[in-house]
């Protein structure tokens, strides 16, 4: 089996506390936070996802990600990744440092050059004004502002970026946070640098709208601890992506699910040996594909034909057809929530 196994051979045991969709325990009620609170702290939220119904349809199966899992696979890959590695066990979450963050977005905003063409075009517009308020020394210092803008640009682009890829440990630290599939406990990082720990259950899948600085809207999939109000997004995509975060909420749920096997993603892959529940469905040939299937996938044919194909059945499933289990399990989860 190829991929990174090798740093644990042994078959996971589910404690019991792990998330079940077949047996999801009963759970206190909400507390109704009233108009007033639900139009403040939820007035982005507008769609909350249902639990425990699942398509089988996942989203981490883009062909870049085909082929860097490939790519490790036939041991051309880098040898050590940022970071632990998603497991049978743990996908971990929040590593990059938060005082990263701020400066990679800004890194971002100069590096995209969508976002150089309308700074470039709102400096040359500025510099028009300016000259014939203040003639060619106003002219020459707008241009100079332009310059560092070009500079900065290229600094991001290229060597900045260059640095990086191979200094990645230098931006990342683990704090343990993740989604532990064999515990079903979430830990994730709050805005005050603290980490919050909760069963998986315990929150409430949204999407939210977000306004980009370049004017477009993007949609994040949150988790909202429905007991706190503390939140950790999950993904964020263009908004016309949105049937993307379905698939992702479908996939994190599967991978929760010790009743359910991993998702057969790529990077999931050389760890099937190891969790209970997918060894029992690929021993009863459920899987209906090769142990190596992702390892040695075509990837031409995967980019071309296969990967389109499957993101036409993530735009296409009826996804407004599932039925949210968890109402069942909360008493007044539709009445209490924030949308």
């Amino acid at each position: 089996m190829s991929g990174n196994a090798s740093q644990s051979e042994t078959i996971s045991e589910y404690s019991s506390s792990a998330f079940r969709s077949t047996d999801i325990p009963r759970q206190k009620p909400l507390e109704d936070p009233g108009g007033a609170i639900k139009a403040l702290e939820g007035g982005d939220l507008i769609e909350r996802l249902p639990w425990a119904a699942y398509s089988g349809l996942d989203n981490s199966l883009g062909p870049s990600s085909v082929e860097t899992f490939k790519e490790r696979a036939a041991g051309k890959g880098p040898k050590k990744l940022a970071g632990p590695a998603w497991t049978h066990s743990v996908s971990p979450k929040d590593l990059i440092k938060t005082r990263w963050q701020l400066l990679l977005l800004l890194a971002g905003s100069f590096a995209d050059y969508g976002m150089l063409k309308w700074m470039i075009l709102l400096v040359a517009l500025t510099a028009i004004i300016v000259s014939f308020r203040f003639g060619l020394n106003g002219f020459i210092d707008t241009f100079n502002i332009a310059a560092v803008i070009l500079l900065l640009h290229f600094f991001f682009r290229y060597p900045f970026t260059w640095v990086l890829e191979r200094n990645l440990d230098f931006i990342i630290t683990d704090l343990g946070c993740g989604y532990f599939r064999t515990t079903g406990m979430i830990k994730f990082r709050t805005w005050r640098e603290e980490t919050f720990k909760a069963p998986f259950i315990e929150f409430d899948p949204y999407i939210s709208y977000h306004i980009q600085p370049k004017g477009p809207v993007s949609y994040k999939l949150q988790l909202r601890h429905r007991y706190t109000g503390k939140q950790t997004v999950v993904a964020t995509v263009g908004s016309s992506n949105r049937a993307e975060l379905y698939a992702e909420w479908d996939e994190l749920q599967r991978y929760m699910d010790v009743s359910q096997p991993l998702p057969d993603i790529p990077a999931l892959e050389p760890y099937r040996h190891l969790d209970p529940t997918t060894v029992q469905h690929d021993g009863a040939g459920k899987r209906e594909r090769p142990a190596d299937y992702w390892a040695t996938l075509d990837l031409e044919w995967w980019e071309k034909e296969g990967y389109p194909v499957h993101m036409e059945k993530i735009r296409s499933f009826p996804w407004d057809s599932l039925e949210d289990q968890m109402q069942y399990s909360v008493p007044n989860l539709n009445e209490a929530t924030m949308a």
